[in-house]
């Protein structure tokens, strides 16, 4: 287990910083806004807004924000691609357990052993939720 941590502590200093949020309710507000505006559920199909509210949760330290904000900005949803910031956001959510982006970053992590022990690390999350 000791390893699991000290993986994702090596990612990067800073990468997770609290942000001022109303409450953990408005941050999850903010979450659902993302994505109805990214779905187009009940309002119209809006990235660009889909991708402001989506920041202004994942601001507030909530991982699945964090995650689909990783992956709208690598695929240019809402805006230019930004490769650097979706990784931010990715390593962000990964540093707070969230089982998506550990496995993602383990598909993606050329170190066979680095790419296991996230593989590991997204299982026992997932056994947490």
């Amino acid at each position: 287990m000791k390893k699991l941590v000290l993986l994702i502590a090596r990612m990067g200093p800073g990468l997770v910083q609290a942000a001022p949020c109303e409450s953990a309710s408005a941050a999850q507000e903010a979450h659902r806004m993302g994505m109805n505006y990214r779905n187009g559920a009940g309002v119209a199909q809006d990235a660009a807004r889909a991708l402001r509210w989506m920041k202004k949760a994942a601001d507030c330290q909530l991982p699945a924000a964090m995650f689909t904000l990783s992956n709208m900005l690598a695929a240019g949803e809402g805006a230019v691609p930004d490769a650097a910031q979706a990784r931010h956001w990715l390593e962000a959510a990964a540093a707070l357990g969230y089982p998506e982006a550990l496995q993602q970053l383990a598909l993606s992590e050329p170190d066979p052993r680095k790419a296991e022990l996230l593989m590991r690390q997204a299982a026992h999350a997932l056994q947490h939720r």
